[in-house]
């Protein structure tokens, strides 16, 4: 169990989601010492991320596409991961990474024929190596690899040649259209949130992400929660990742349905029909506010059994 930080915490203000008392009282940017009872394991269960084995295991596969891709693509591709591994927001029962294949000759705009071409001339490789094994197939926006562990490669090309900055170019099989990405211009963004908030932000972000999990029903994709999460500003996160869990919910309830939240690579608005609708937005938020005040009495609790109750309460255990 963690008892006093060391630092003085700062405390959210919570009167919106009727919160426990005890927190209600004191405006948001106030600072106090309290002893809170969250029992640490429970703590670290919703935070954890991929374990050892299954971090091993991703870097195991992304290597044998990367070698499947030199072997057989006359060393033109480029490969990286993206997503929640790259980003170091994975929860820790995830089962899938996405991998970028970037087949660095080309420069956008390419044809459509040319784009079918890549699809298939990547999932021919895969289907080919003695690297890994799995079922391929091609889906509208990448290459899907499905095995012990199920991937995403996700062919690319850049605005230029042998390009190593962002905007890559990726393409949909369906629209026929290429769009601007932008994954390693999200990840330095996020090294740089993590660093501004004390190493709390990405903690919080799998906090969010096991949380909503509870709720299948919902439409709160991992990548919208990550760039709602990041959008709040640095002063609501805390090292003491249930306070930091509390504050941040309370900035998110603040958003209505015509608010702006920027991509964590600031190319975007999120909150639009064509990405995270609004409506499934407000649902995301009428949940958290029935589960906000667990977390907040949690906070309050005067005893280790009443604490650990209603933290596991709000995550649906």
């Amino acid at each position: 169990m963690r008892g006093v930080p060391s630092r003085a915490l700062r405390q959210p203000q919570i009167d919106d989601v009727k919160p426990a008392a005890h927190l209600a009282r004191w405006p948001y940017r106030w600072t106090v010492a309290l002893t809170y009872k969250i029992s640490q394991p429970l703590i670290d269960k919703y935070t954890a991320g991929p374990s050892a084995q299954r971090t091993s295991q991703v870097k195991s596969l992304h290597e044998n596409i990367r070698q499947a891709l030199e072997n057989w693509g006359d060393k033109k591709f480029d490969t990286f991961l993206q997503g929640s591994y790259r980003n170091g927001t994975a929860i820790a029962d995830i089962n899938d990474v996405d991998i970028v294949a970037l087949y660095d000759p080309w420069n956008s705009p390419e044809s459509s024929a040319r784009w079918e071409w890549l699809f298939n001339h990547v999932a021919h490789i895969l289907q080919q190596t003695s690297l890994m094994s799995g079922q391929v197939t091609i889906g509208d926006k990448c290459v899907k690899l499905d095995g012990q562990l199920k991937a995403d490669i996700v062919p690319a090309i850049s605005r230029t040649a042998y390009s190593s900055v962002d905007p890559i170019r990726v393409y949909s099989r369906r629209q026929r259209l290429e769009r601007d990405n932008y994954p390693r211009t999200h990840y330095d963004n996020g090294v740089k949130k993590q660093t501004a908030t004390g190493d709390a932000y990405k903690s919080t972000v799998r906090l969010f992400k096991r949380w909503i999990r509870q709720y299948p029903t919902l439409t709160a994709p991992s990548f919208y929660i990550e760039c709602a999460v990041h959008s709040v500003e640095n002063s609501a996160f805390n090292t003491y990742l249930p306070l930091s869990f509390a504050s941040v919910g309370v900035e998110l309830l603040k958003y209505s349905e015509t608010s702006i939240i920027r991509s964590v690579a600031g190319d975007k608005d999120i909150l639009v029909p064509a990405e995270w609708k609004p409506a499934h937005f407000v649902s995301f938020q009428q949940a958290l506010r029935r589960d906000l005040p667990l977390v907040t009495g949690a906070l309050g609790a005067s005893t280790t059994y009443e604490a650990d109750r209603l933290w596991c309460s709000a995550f649906g255990d």
